[in-house]
């Protein structure tokens, strides 16, 4: 098979956990997007020759489109999937360093070694975050996904405590709800070993989560993150919601739901993705649209609304997104698509003045 110019042996059809090698061939815009952004951090921090490492690497994809970026470090505890990634190498005439051992035995072999580590498993990434924190250099990025969406959308809430420690909600912005878990639970993880971990670029798209930060040295500015972890409140009745413990909804009064503890600060940060967009090939069209959405709500902190939910609970026809943008707007509100879905809004602008819109 190819990827992006690249051979690579991978088993046809769907990926199955007994495949000898795995691959997901629908996650190439998760390749791409990660490749772009590790570029545009070695651009911005101006580290040559970066130590990157993929630490469950399967066909070895990710490794070799990182390959003109830095060193690579390719690891996977599966022999068949070593002998996968050596035969890519010699057939795209590259040059990495191939170990067989399990992912957290490779990274915790290598502490503060890593510029980049790109932490892909199947299922959650919380079984390699201590491992990821040790490997990674006080100046580097961490990508981490996350396939069980289930549980922090609130599907499986006791799996969701158990394994994050946070109680989720399920409801029209659950998604969002699971991201902010996800950066929450990276954020304290890299804490408890002294470093800050800060969200730059994450997403939710098709059926995972992708989280990407910067980690630093700073025993400071991690305490001052802290107050970033905290709940949400959510009105069921009217569809209120808000970045903050309260006990009732401010809008109607009734009692709230909260989802938590989470992350409560930006998600992304647009000037990071604004470099990454530079970096990215017009061809690139569906990755490209991701980042390009992810990009436009970066600087909007309340957590976003779908317009087909809130037209459904208020008992009126499902209004054109563009002319609610458009009017939210002339408002003076700040106001974007979310990645998140087709039919949902970022804004700041109060639950009043939206409902005065839809409604109207």
């Amino acid at each position: 098979m190819k990827e992006r110019g690249f051979k690579i042996n991978a088993p046809e059809g769907e990926p199955k956990m007994d495949d000898e090698v795995f691959f997901n061939e629908e996650m190439i815009e998760n390749r791409d997007l990660s490749k772009i952004a590790a570029e545009t951090f070695f651009q911005e921090k101006d580290i040559e020759d970066p130590n990157i490492g993929d630490p469950l690497t399967g066909t070895g994809i990710r490794g070799l489109r990182y390959a003109k970026l830095g060193d690579v470090h390719l690891n996977d505890a599966n022999p068949n999937a070593v002998e996968s990634v050596e035969k890519a190498l010699k057939e795209n005439d590259i040059e990495a360093s191939v170990e067989n051992k399990d992912a957290n035995v490779f990274l915790s072999g290598k502490p503060g070694f890593f510029h980049f580590i790109d932490v892909d498993p199947y299922g959650p990434f919380t079984p390699f975050l201590d491992s990821t924190a040790r490997a990674s250099n006080y100046n580097s990025l961490v990508g981490l996904t996350a396939t069980d969406n289930s549980a922090p959308t609130g599907s499986y809430p006791t799996v969701c405590e158990r394994r994050y420690g946070s109680k989720p909600l399920k409801n029209g912005f659950m998604h969002e709800i699971a991201l902010r878990i996800y950066i929450k639970e990276a954020f304290e993880n890299f804490a408890r070993y002294d470093k800050f971990f800060y969200p730059k670029f994450c997403y939710q798209f098709k059926h995972y989560s992708r989280i990407m930060g910067i980690v630093t040295e700073s025993k400071s500015r991690t305490n001052k993150a802290l107050e970033k972890i905290g709940y949400l409140s959510y009105c069921d009745e009217c569809g209120w919601r808000k970045l903050e413990r309260v006990n009732k909804c401010e809008r109607c009064g009734e009692k709230v739901e909260h989802a938590g503890p989470l992350w409560t600060g930006k998600i992304s940060d647009s000037r990071f993705t604004e470099k990454m967009l530079e970096n990215t090939p017009e061809e690139w069209e569906a990755s490209k649209d991701i980042l390009e959405k992810v990009h436009a709500e970066a600087e909007i902190v309340t957590p976003f609304y779908d317009l087909h939910e809130l037209a459904s609970r208020h008992d009126v026809s499902v209004p054109k997104r563009d002319e609610v943008i458009e009017a939210l707007r002339e408002k003076g509100y700040p106001v974007s698509r979310t990645h998140f879905g087709p039919t949902g809004i970022r804004t700041d602008a109060p639950l009043e003045d939206i409902l005065g819109i839809i409604v109207n």
